[in-house]
């Protein structure tokens, strides 16, 4: 424990003021979170591949861009402070 009583690193880095491992957590959450929903996209180009019902193909093009719209949105939220160190000083 700290000095003044903070209980982690991770929050003290918070209290002072962003620092880079705290801003790395974040980076690597984004990109770790957005490699789970890729890999769902390369099992829906999978499947869709294996089938040849134009509805099965439509059904799964339809939820590869769900996923591409979602990844979209996570890296462009204005709350994502993923590569936050790139801009502070």
């Amino acid at each position: 424990m700290f000095d003044d009583g903070i209980a982690n690193e991770f929050e003290a880095a918070h209290n002072k003021g962003l620092k880079r491992g705290f801003d790395l957590g974040w980076t690597y959450k984004g990109q770790f979170d957005r490699s789970i929903i890729r890999g769902h996209i390369e099992q829906l180009d999978k499947q869709e591949k294996k089938v040849s019902d134009p509805e099965w193909k439509l059904r799964y093009s339809s939820q590869k861009q769900i996923l591409r719209n979602i990844l979209k949105e996570m890296k462009n939220h204005p709350c994502n402070r993923e590569n936050i160190t790139k801009h502070f000083k």
